[in-house]
């Protein structure tokens, strides 16, 4: 396994610089990375098709249609699934005139019966841009097809915007501070943003895309030429809990949520925390630490359907961060590098980005982010 220093791909390595990309930037993903990731890993394997397992908001997957390469995008999530299909599809000249023409309606209604597990929805927006919020959602309801997709996702985008809740780490609070804008007028924005973005555009080569397991594919084995991801970092963050809000307004359904956590990978205190069967190179913090040894038996049951769907040649490379829970410094990338390679993978590189600090009082820690290169 090989240790190098490659502070280029530092900066892509968050979402920030995406969210001015056209396409790319349509939904905020604090967790995602730069398309730059895609065209690294994809230079050095020339692949013919990808695999994103936790395809988030689909920046492989736009990544790819854009250089003409077919890809297969996985998710446990629905939002996720949702917004990179909607990002990767094609769009005609009637799909965008009817968007265009939707947010110069007169829009009424709003009377959605709205659920979210944490808290009601009514104390996360001022009154009025709730009422617009329900009302567009209603009225979305009765537009088709990809129209339909394009409104929706636009409104889901917005939220954050338009509320009064702050995203704090793996919390949601509500922050009666926070200056919310006004949601029809963000809505209507968005929308001439992804209609301007989309005109023009080549079609061709949308992915495919499915709600699914990492830990359990539903795929042909020796079928991919490269895998590029992004699992969850191991840091006690639910992201069904952080995306709730818009995870409930697409289903209208606060039960979605517990569902998502069944198929996603623990790297969260209050998943099945049982470490019975756990990696050997993690070592005794994953039994001294549950949430540490149930994150890598997820992550070497999807690493090992990783090498099973990949092609002999192929490789996968994986951007994850180190961690620190319970002031315990976890190498993660070097873990997974070692996993790898016992998994059956060959030429093991960690290629370290950056590094980060940690506040994890009394102290802070440094840590790095890393792409983690397995060739099979």
């Amino acid at each position: 396994m090989k240790l190098m220093e490659k502070p280029e791909l530092g900066q892509y390595m968050t979402f920030e610089l995406s969210k001015e990309k056209p396409i790319h930037g349509w939904f905020w993903y604090k967790e995602g990375y730069a398309p730059e990731i895609v065209e690294y890993a994809m230079k050095d394997c020339r692949p013919a098709a990808i695999l994103d397992p936790f395809c988030g908001v689909g920046t492989t997957l736009l990544a790819a249609k854009e250089k003409a390469v077919e890809s297969v995008g996985v998710d446990a999530s629905p939002l996720a699934v949702f917004v990179s299909k909607t990002k990767t599809d094609d769009y005609d000249k009637d799909d965008l005139e009817s968007a265009l023409a939707f947010i110069n309606k007169k829009i009424g209604g709003g009377g959605l019966d709205w659920e979210f597990e944490l808290f009601s929805p009514h104390a996360a927006f001022p009154k009025r841009n709730y009422n617009e919020i329900l009302a567009l959602r209603e009225a979305i309801e009765q537009e088709e097809g990809r129209t339909r997709n394009l409104l929706l996702l636009a409104l889901l985008s917005i939220l954050p915007q338009a509320s009064i809740v702050m995203k704090d780490g793996g919390v949601l609070k509500i922050d009666k501070n926070k200056r919310a804008l006004p949601a029809k007028e963000i809505f209507r924005r968005k929308v001439k943003r992804m209609v301007r973005e989309l005109e023009g555009r080549s079609q061709g080569h949308a992915p495919t895309l499915f709600l699914g397991d990492a830990r359990a594919l539903d795929m042909e084995s020796d079928s991919i030429d490269a895998v590029i991801t992004s699992p969850p970092y191991l840091n006690n963050i639910d992201y069904s809990k952080i995306y709730g809000l818009e995870l409930s307004l697409l289903h209208m359904s606060a039960a979605e949520a517990g569902e998502v956590r069944m198929r996603a990978v623990r790297s969260f205190i209050g998943r099945r925390m049982d470490v019975s069967d756990m990696p050997p190179e993690v070592g005794e913090i994953g039994s001294r630490i549950p949430i540490i040894g149930t994150y890598f038996k997820d992550m070497e049951l999807s690493m090992a359907e990783m090498a099973r769907v990949l092609k002999d040649g192929g490789s996968a490379y994986i951007v994850v961060s180190n961690s620190v829970i319970h002031e315990t410094h976890v190498m993660v990338d070097e873990i997974l590098g070692q996993m790898g390679e016992r998994i059956g993978f060959r030429d093991v590189e960690i290629l370290v980005g950056a590094e980060r600090i940690a506040d994890v009082r009394p102290q802070k820690v440094r840590t790095r982010e890393s792409m983690v290169v397995l060739r099979k």
